[in-house]
């Protein structure tokens, strides 16, 4: 009998110590980073949702290619959008619900100026840590004609305890992490 508990404790230690042996030796899986090939900001006005501007920047051919082609809009003056952002990756993979998925590695920053484009912009949607994320937005247009930039910024793994209010700004992201893109839009308001 005390042959059988010996060899039985053996064989115990011995699954111990390979299970033990192959979760170290497993290497952490890799999340690699996307191509982005194309982003698309889309304005519906919240007062007509048949009134749809979108702009658009286009890489498909991925870098190192021909440099991408950028559309930006006319918005209307003293109108309030609500606006949405979708990601392509390459292939035209749709990688907005990935980053949905990883919604607190992810943050969108916007920058602008009060004076040309918006009078108000806030975030609509949060992160599981409820912090702002950036795929849903909402901006109200100035009240009279202008125009300018809007600079759109995809930060990956951002510190995000050091997050900037969504109030307008000409954005230099200082918040850590990598930037998957960081795209210039011209924007005229009439």
């Amino acid at each position: 009998m005390k042959s059988l508990h010996k060899i039985f404790g053996l064989f115990l230690a011995a699954i111990l110590v390979l299970g033990a042996c192959k979760k170290k030796d497993d290497p952490e899986p890799v999340n690699e980073q996307e191509v982005i090939t194309k982003v698309t900001l889309r304005f519906v006005n919240v007062a007509n949702a048949s009134e749809v501007v979108n702009m658009v920047w286009d890489d498909s051919d991925g870098i190192g290619g021909n440099p991408p082609t950028i559309t930006g809009g006319t918005l209307k003056r003293n109108t309030t959008y609500d606006i949405s952002i979708t990601v392509l990756g390459e292939g035209g993979k749709d990688i907005t619900q990935e980053i949905k998925d990883e919604d607190d590695e992810h943050q969108f920053y916007f920058g602008f100026s009060t004076a040309t484009l918006f009078s108000f912009f806030e975030y609509r949607d949060k992160d599981k840590n409820n912090q702002p994320l950036g795929l849903l937005t909402r901006a109200t247009t100035i009240n009279n004609s202008g125009g300018g930039n809007l600079q759109v910024i995809l930060v990956h793994e951002p510190i995000k305890s050091q997050n900037i209010t969504a109030t307008p700004w000409v954005y230099t992201p200082t918040v850590g992490g990598e930037q998957d893109f960081n795209i210039i839009f011209p924007v005229v308001v009439e």
